[in-house]
This record gives structure tokens, C-alpha cells and sequence, in this order.
């Protein structure tokens, strides 16, 4: 834990509470209870707190202990976070109830003039160059593959071809056998299939090895040898359709090949705009977090990272793998994202400092947007998407994420601004 974020409390509750709030404890027993011999709500008091030592110890210490942290929190005046670590607990009857606390809470922040700051924007404007480039995707997207006649593989072919993988040093098959089309020569291509499979035939059958590097995008086969067992199944050439008007009619809603490219353009522009918005995001709560200095609840920071490992497992599995079965080292995964996550909450405690100090509140109508948005997602009535939010505290997060974008967007307008070029990477005046 950050040291000046953690406080510890010891706490004597005094003895006529304790006993009075034991005596509750019992009557509530009491009246449930069954007791072999004796009507509901009929036995014996010295009875039932014999029988119920341990549950009415149980249920003593989870009322009063948070009771009494809380009361010590507020006269304090701390803002306390996550759940207090309760230790040296000492309860008998007829004595105190003594135990200590420690618990996190938020620093106190002094906010600097955060108005000398400066941030690089992008340029957002879209060149021929990049829209003939997104055009000639689409056209490659369109393209069209031919049988030719049967005769050696050579570059610039495309190979249909039957793949069957397997892991050097084990039996185990990477994947199951599958299909493939793969160009020869091509830069995607990897090149021990373009070394082994060029002068390939029809029918031929070729096997081979290939390591990949550590880094490798395929976590499965990241820094491993893979045995391939390769059938020439097909000989193929690739044709591209013509870049016209009726190209253009068959992409969808339009009429020639110049409306193609106003969208084409449309969307790029819009697509920087995000981009370099979100850039000059990332840039300001980088520069706000160092600009100011306090330390962070470590309970906060743990959250972050696991929100963040969460992250990288949807990604993992958006990708057709399961996180659990690849051989990650989590701890490394972990560690590796510690110094953005302190980066993260030190920026939300600064930004949701700005937005108290400037009276900054969540309108209902972006709540609502929020709330609807979920409702669309998991196909529930609005009414039940509300009460759970409430219940289980998502909605007080919503609004503080609401609100600290809120307090982002009006920093914004109070930084300095220097744009700089894509392509040079030069500032603009």
C-alpha cells in the first residue's frame, strides 16, 4: 500500500453498546431458532447464546465493525476506498470490542495550473494518396480467383492448398487440417511456404519447418517450431474488377466511383478526428498525472490492472483462443501494467478534483443515453437495467465517468494546442 494513503485505526467499541447490541443479536435468534424441546421463540436465552457462541460473534462483529470504521472515517473527514483490513480483534463478554483497522483513503490534492500545458493534435486533413490507397482495398477485397492449368508454382500464383500443422518436440496438432490460399512470393506470405512450395504441382505434397520469434502475433506458436504437411490442391490467378461506376453500384448505395471516394474521404476525416481526439486525451491525462504529485490508493491501482488484464483476455479471445490455455506469464502481464494503471486513477482523482471545483454535474439525458445503450445491448427493460445498476453501484460509476470526461473535455479548451503533421511528425505554427 502507498503509505500516506493508508491510515490505521484502533478502535475500542465501549462495553454497555457491545452488550446491548448482543442482547438484539440474541432476541433475533431467539425468535428464529428451532431448539429440540422447546417451542419457537421458547428457548432459553443462556440456551441460545450457548448453542449460537460463534454465529452471535459473527454477526456482532459484522455490524459494528464497519459501524464504527465509518463513524472514525467521517471525524477524520477521510474519504475511505475499498474494504478496511480488520486485525487484532479482542471480544469477550461483558468487555470492549477492540480491534484495529487499516484502510485506504483518497489524498488530498492541490491542483496546479494545469492552463501552461501543451499537447500535439494531429492534423486531420485526408490525401488523394490515401484514398486511392483505401480504394485499391476495396478493390483487392472484390478480387476474384481463377483456375489456371496445371504447371509449377511460381511467384505471383496463388496456391490452394490443404494444411496440416503440427508442434515440433509433441504430438499435438496446432489447429485441425484446413484450407488455405496462399500466394507465392507474396508480402504476406511467409517465406519458408514461398521457398518450399515454389515449383510445386498439382497433387504434390511437401512438408517443412517453420520457427516463429518470440513476438510473434499467434500467441499458440509464439517462439515454437511448427511442422507443416502441405497438398497442392489448386493453381489459381487473382483478378481484380475494374475501378468504374458499375465497381462503384456494386459496393452498395451509389451511383459512380467519385461518390465512392467522397465516402471513402467522409470517413477517413472522421476517423482522424476520433483518433486525434482520443490522441489528445491520452496526451492531457499523461501530462496532468506528472504535473501533479500525490500518491494513490493501492486498492484503486489493483482495480485498474484488473480491469486492464481483463482487456487483454477479451482481446485474446476476440481472436478465436482461450487466455487460459496459452502459456502466459500473467505475473509479468501484471506487472507490465502497474505504471499506466497509477497513471490512470492519479488522472481520474485530478480530473474529478477539476469538476468539483468547477461545479461540474452529469446531466440526465447522457445518463439516460448511457442507461438505453445498455438496455439495447442486453435486451432488458430499462426498469431492470436501472434497478441492478443502482443495486450493485454501477450507476454512481457511469456518473463518475460521465463526469470525469466532462472535466476532460473542459481542460481541453484550456491547454494550449500545437499541430502536428502525420506525415512529417513536424509542429505547425
Amino acid at each position: 500500500m502507498a503509505e500516506d494513503c493508508r491510515r490505521i485505526l484502533e478502535i475500542e467499541v465501549p462495553q454497555d453498546v457491545v452488550k446491548k447490541r448482543v442482547e438484539g443479536i440474541v432476541a433475533q435468534l431467539q425468535r428464529r431458532v428451532r431448539l429440540p424441546g422447546f417451542r419457537p421463540g421458547k428457548a432459553p436465552v443462556s440456551l441460545v447464546r450457548q448453542r449460537f457462541r460463534d454465529d452471535i460473534r459473527s454477526e456482532l462483529l459484522r455490524e459494528l465493525i464497519p459501524e464504527y470504521v465509518e463513524a472514525q472515517a467521517r471525524e477524520h473527514k477521510w474519504d475511505a476506498v475499498g474494504n478496511p483490513a480488520v486485525s487484532d480483534v479482542e471480544y469477550a463478554e461483558d468487555s470492549p470490542l477492540k480491534f484495529k483497522a487499516t484502510l485506504e483513503v483518497l489524498p488530498e490534492i492541490e491542483l496546479k495550473d494545469y492552463g501552461d500545458l501543451e499537447i500535439e493534435v494531429e492534423e486531420t486533413a485526408v490525401s488523394e494518396e490515401e484514398v486511392e490507397k483505401t480504394l485499391a482495398h476495396l478493390q483487392e477485397e472484390g478480387a476474384t480467383y481463377v483456375n489456371l492449368e496445371s504447371r509449377p508454382l511460381q511467384d505471383g500464383d496463388y496456391a490452394s492448398i490443404a494444411v496440416k500443422e503440427l508442434l515440433v518436440g509433441g504430438e499435438s496438432p496446432v489447429g485441425k487440417t484446413h484450407e488455405a490460399l496462399c500466394e507465392i512470393g507474396g508480402p504476406q506470405t511467409i517465406k519458408e511456404f514461398t521457398e518450399n512450395l515454389r515449383g510445386a504441382t498439382l497433387g504434390e505434397e511437401r512438408s517443412y519447418d517453420v520457427s516463429y520469434p518470440s513476438d510473434f502475433n499467434d500467441p499458440r506458436i509464439a517462439g515454437k517450431t511448427v511442422s507443416y504437411h502441405v497438398k497442392v490442391l489448386g493453381l489459381k490467378k487473382k483478378q481484380l474488377p475494374e475501378l468504374n461506376d458499375d465497381f462503384a453500384r456494386e459496393l452498395g448505395n451509389f451511383d459512380s466511383l467519385d461518390s465512392v471516394r467522397q465516402r471513402i474521404r467522409e470517413d477517413m476525416e472522421k476517423a482522424k478526428r476520433r483518433e486525434s481526439d482520443q490522441n489528445a486525451k491520452s496526451q492531457l491525462r499523461e501530462k496532468l498525472a506528472r504535473l501533479h504529485d500525490f500518491p494513490v490508493p493501492e486498492v484503486m491501482v489493483e482495480r485498474q490492472i484488473e480491469r486492464r488484464l481483463d482487456a487483454v483476455r477479451r482481446q485474446i479471445e476476440s481472436k478465436g483462443m482461450n487466455p487460459r490455455s496459452l502459456q502466459v506469464d500473467w505475473g509479468k502481464v501484471r506487472a507490465a501494467q502497474r505504471e499506466a494503471a497509477v497513471e490512470d486513477v492519479k488522472s481520474g482523482l485530478i480530473l474529478e478534483k477539476i469538476a468539483q471545483e468547477n461545479n461540474m454535474e452529469v446531466e440526465e439525458a447522457d445518463l439516460q443515453k448511457e442507461i438505453q445503450e445498455i438496455v439495447a445491448a442486453t435486451n432488458q427493460a430499462p426498469e431492470v437495467v436501472e434497478a441492478h445498476l443502482t443495486k450493485d453501484g454501477g450507476l454512481d460509476r457511469i456518473k463518475s465517468r460521465l463526469r470525469i470526461d466532462k472535466s476532460l473535455e473542459f481542460v481541453l479548451l484550456n491547454v494550449r494546442r500545437t499541430k502536428k503533421s502525420r506525415i512529417t511528425g513536424e509542429k505547425e505554427d
